[in-house]
């Protein structure tokens, strides 16, 4: 972990509201479900960073899709191809990769580092949701990884694929693991309905980083004990069977 500049090389608008944000820099090596906290402007308004599950890296980028909800991120989407920015990057616990086939589940932004994962996976079935077919990144997904594996497309309004929550078209396989991201209810819900192992990647309001605000927590059961840790250093991946879901 360490803060480093990076030089924008693209910052493009991939939906309504979604951009895919690749920066260009000597950035520290990280794994698919770490994550990266940014500063959207170069002045120090806002004065805390936001953080963003890292959606690919390699050598000399690495690269976010991230979703305007209010005034960071709008800063965010104003920067130009050339302009610098820093970030603290890579935070937090991965996923742990395992042999056999993974199921990845992503909802709605959670699609960024389930994509970082599927980018180094050689045998997985996707599943995807989102509210309707302009939130489905469906380009991006076939940009990251093609079209060889097998994805299961879901919209609640039905406009693209199965229509529907994407908890009711869980796919059937013998999968070793299921790497899920996405919003809670949604990652609850699945817990509910899935019996196998599965880890689950959590998006927290986070102040810090680093662990010491204690503004991200994940309330976990370790040897018999409830308790609270925080997700942007115990976590943001945790296995679904130390989550406490509340």
């Amino acid at each position: 972990m360490k803060e480093v500049w990076g030089k924008v090389e693209e910052n493009r608008e991939i939906a309504p509201g979604y951009f895919a944000l690749k920066l260009e820099g000597d950035f520290p090596p990280s794994k698919p479900g770490q994550f990266a906290m940014l500063s959207p402007a170069s002045a120090l308004d806002p004065f805390l960073r936001r953080p963003f599950g890292i959606a690919g890296q390699g050598p000399g980028w690495i690269r976010f899709i991230y979703k305007v909800v209010g005034r960071g991120t709008a800063l965010l989407s104003r920067l130009k191809p050339g302009e610098s920015i820093s970030l603290i990057s890579p935070l937090g616990k991965g996923f742990s990769q395992v042999e056999g086939t993974s199921l990845l589940v992503a909802g709605g932004t959670g699609i960024a580092p389930i994509l970082y994962l599927a980018s180094v996976l050689e045998r997985f079935v996707l599943l995807y949701g989102a509210k309707n077919s302009e939130e489905l990144l469906v380009e991006e997904v076939k940009r990251t990884i093609g079209e060889k594996h097998r994805i299961v497309y879901v919209t609640e309004d039905g406009s693209f694929g199965e229509r529907g929550l994407l908890t009711e078209h869980i796919p059937e396989g013998n999968f070793s693991i299921a790497f899920v991201a996405g919003p809670y209810p949604m990652m609850k819900e699945f817990a509910g309905n899935y019996r196998g192992r599965a880890q689950f990647s959590f998006e927290a309001r986070m102040g810090c980083g680093f662990g010491a605000c204690y503004s991200c927590v994940v309330k976990v059961k370790k040897g018999g004990e409830e308790k609270y840790v925080r997700s942007c250093v115990e976590g943001p991946v945790f296995d679904g069977e130390e989550v406490v879901w509340i």
